[in-house]
């Protein structure tokens, strides 16, 4: 992971443009469950990335689609989104918490999309060790960029049925909920909450982005 990327994760800036890097050529210094079900995540957005049918730039657009989709499915953005707003959470309606989590989950699927397309592979991870209970997990690894400069990467997770869904990702100890927290904290005691969401929206408009949870259901 380069040195711009991992700045981008510790600044967290409020357009959601967090650096993450993933990898499939994987060592295994760990195996169990719930890191195979990360695996074959990071395996199947891999093999989208490196589709030799999807490499022409006309399928560009095709194959952006295609992980945005696995990464809706994957990850549980309305945990993602409940956590990032922290104690504000429990001050909204029903409403404003279901507008929230799409609001939120259209910036963040667009920003992690963006940087699998062009990030997805250049890494090997090796899968260090799991921690946790029945409900919640810690996968640990380690990717390791083409200059042999380590990046330790956590995955955080929920249990959610029979699937291990995230709800953040922990590089280099920097969180990114916790970025989000950090920022959407200020904005909202400095501003209000309502100037939060139309930073928000501005910067959805912005990226011409539809909602990634009404894509979920679909």
């Amino acid at each position: 992971m380069s040195s711009a990327m991992r700045v981008s994760v510790r600044t967290g800036l409020l357009s959601v443009m967090l650096a993450l890097g993933l990898s499939v050529f994987a060592g295994f210094a760990f195996a169990s469950g719930t890191t195979d079900q990360v695996k074959t995540e990071l395996d199947q957005l891999t093999a989208i990335v490196k589709d030799p049918s999807l490499q022409e730039k006309e399928q560009e657009a095709a194959r952006k689609s295609m992980v945005k989709e696995r990464i809706v499915r994957w990850f549980d953005l309305q945990e993602m989104a409940r956590r990032s707003l922290a104690n504000h959470w429990a001050k909204r309606s029903g409403q404003e918490r279901k507008d929230f989590v799409e609001l939120f989950g259209d910036l963040f699927v667009e920003s992690y999309t963006t940087l699998v397309v062009d990030h997805l592979g250049d890494q090997q991870v090796t899968y260090l060790s799991e921690q946790g209970d029945a409900q919640d997990a810690i996968v640990k690894t380690k990717f390791l960029s083409k200059r042999n400069e380590p990046t330790f990467v956590d995955f955080a997770l929920l249990r959610r049925g029979n699937a291990w869904v995230p709800y953040d990702v922990v590089i280099d100890e920097v969180s990114i909920v916790g970025n989000y927290r950090v920022q959407f904290d200020k904005v909202i005691r400095d501003q209000s909450y309502e100037a939060l969401v139309k930073k928000m929206q501005l910067k959805r408009e912005s990226e011409g982005l539809g909602s990634a949870e009404k894509k979920r259901s679909m």
